[in-house]
């Protein structure tokens, strides 16, 4: 049985089992007795397969490989927003002070 068709009668039997609550809260509310609820075929159980338990050696070589690469050393985000942070400043810094130089030299030489 494939992974999509277990997948879908897991569903269907969910759906069916809120209907059935649904059913029973509404006869609760409006003061009938619940119908007994019907019976709901169970689909047969698919067989799970599991993860083996211990990967070979070459296998956990790599996956460590593949982790360490797009690992980033602890602390290191911090010391990249500080960086940008005093990057950001130091530009609008210089902006404000080359804009009030350019108006100063504008002004200075009109007179």
């Amino acid at each position: 049985m494939s992974d999509r068709l277990s997948e879908l009668q897991r569903q269907r039997e969910i759906a069916q089992e809120q209907l059935a609550w649904l059913d029973r809260e509404i006869a609760r509310e409006s003061g009938q007795a619940p119908s007994a609820p019907a019976s709901v075929p169970a689909p047969p159980a698919a067989p799970v397969v599991s993860p083996p338990k211990e990967m070979s050696a070459a296998a956990a070589r790599a996956a460590d490989d593949i982790i360490a690469q797009y690992q980033t050393p602890p602390g290191s985000t911090t010391k990249d927003v500080k960086r940008g942070c005093y990057a950001y400043f130091f530009v609008a810094l210089g902006t404000v002070l080359l804009t009030v130089g350019v108006i100063y030299l504008f002004y200075l030489r009109r007179k």
